[in-house]
């Protein structure tokens, strides 16, 4: 019985989400339909796309990608310097210039144990 009473809960909830997704969708298009009739009225100030920007059209948030960075295409993702300081810092992580010194510690780069 429990079962049957939290299905039905959970239908009605569902009804009334489908609801309020309705209305908000309403409300949206109002509101839309409402900036455009002001701008196309002169008389409202600031409602009007100033003439020098160029319209671009808006676009919904893409989702979070699952591409990762190797995968893109090459002109997206530069490639990095293989002669930088990356290959070096994974020889040496300590003092540049001396030899496997890496603590850790700032206070006692350099330093011998």
């Amino acid at each position: 019985m429990e079962h049957e009473e939290q299905a039905d809960r959970m239908e009605e909830d569902a009804e009334k989400m489908e609801q309020h997704s309705d209305q908000l969708g309403e409300r949206i298009e109002d509101i839309q339909e409402d900036w455009e009739r002001k701008e196309q009225d002169p008389s409202v100030p600031g409602a009007q796309p100033d003439p020098s920007e160029e319209e671009e059209p808006m676009t919904e948030t893409p989702d979070e990608s699952d591409q990762l960075p190797e995968e893109a295409p090459a002109e997206t993702v530069p490639d990095d310097d293989p002669g930088g300081a990356r290959e070096e810092s994974a020889e040496n992580p300590g003092v540049p210039g001396e030899e496997e010194t890496g603590t850790g510690n700032p206070d006692a780069a350099g330093t011998e144990e």
